[in-house]
């Protein structure tokens, strides 16, 4: 069976950090391939400072095309929102009846793991937890734990940051290319 770790998000855009993750799971052997799941809208964050599906889903593309075992998804784009991970999840079964799944959540995500719809359901599958902020692993079990660098970007600094060599640091190449071309930051 191959083992399916799915990454969900806004990816608004998608950055390093996004992808060290990834690579990550990938190198500690947790998955034989990493789907990224793009999120339309998260239940839990404001829509109002999204980009466009299209242009998000354009540079996830782009992001991990040179990483063969890290593949865009897109099957919220097709879901009703809000995007519900349960319903979500629901869906992938149904269709990779032949793969395993393990979520891979944020320390922080994961402190509020109870809150989300249908959280007994999502809980059945195994989690890989990585750092984020000040929130130690340690108040995770010990198998959950992904043992990954604390990577500091935001996806918030990158919309709001001028700095051209900071952006250079923060995005992908192809990334960073697709951002000046479609002119979707100010001043970048």
């Amino acid at each position: 069976m191959k083992r399916i770790a799915l990454f969900f998000g806004s990816f608004n855009p998608v950055h390093n950090g996004h992808i060290g993750i990834g690579l990550e799971v990938l190198k500690q052997q947790k998955a034989d391939e990493v789907h990224y799941v793009l999120s339309p809208q998260n239940p839990h964050k404001p829509a109002t400072e999204l980009l466009s599906e299209h242009h998000r889903w354009n540079m996830l593309q782009l992001a991990l095309d040179p990483h063969s075992k890290m593949i865009p998804n897109d099957i919220e784009l097709r879901l009703p929102t809000p995007s519900y991970t349960a319903v979500t999840l629901q869906k992938l079964v149904e269709k990779h009846s032949n793969s395993t799944f393990v979520l891979v959540v944020g320390a922080d995500s994961a402190m509020h793991l109870d809150t989300w719809q249908n959280a007994t359901y999502i809980k059945q599958f195994p989690l890989l937890i990585y750092p984020r902020n000040d929130i130690s692993l340690d108040a995770f079990p010990k198998e959950q734990r992904l043992h990954a660098p604390l990577f500091d970007i935001s996806a918030t600094a990158i919309r709001n940051t001028k700095d051209n060599a900071t952006l250079k640091v923060w995005l992908p190449e192809l990334v960073l290319h697709y951002v000046k071309q479609h002119k979707l930051f100010t001043d970048t």
